[in-house]
């Protein structure tokens, strides 16, 4: 019986998996929870901060931020790992325009 070098090597390789792996699955769900509950609270609000006057994607930021900003006690980076720049801030800016672009269209 031959054993294959690269088999051997993959099979190594997986048994070798940092246990951080699973880890980071957690964080990576509370991640999207919390830009999951960021989109909803932005669309919760919207028509309220297009009633408010807001009209640019700044603006919209701006808002939703001190609006439905997660806590920092969401965001540590225990609970939900290294959050990509901007990430929250194009969950609010696509939600936004998402609704812009539905009122609109009515």
């Amino acid at each position: 019986m031959r054993i294959c070098p690269l088999r051997t090597a993959i099979a190594l390789l997986l048994a070798t998996v940092p246990l951080s792996v699973s880890a980071q699955t957690g964080q990576n769900e509370k991640l999207r929870q919390v830009v999951s509950n960021l989109k909803a609270c932005v669309r919760g609000y919207a028509a309220t901060a297009q009633a408010a006057g807001v009209q640019t994607t700044g603006d919209a930021v701006d808002f939703f931020i001190k609006t439905c900003g997660p806590s920092l006690s969401d965001l540590a980076p225990e609970n939900v790992g290294a959050i990509p720049p901007g990430m929250l801030r194009i969950a609010i800016r696509d939600e936004w325009a998402a609704f812009i672009e539905e009122t609109h269209t009515r």
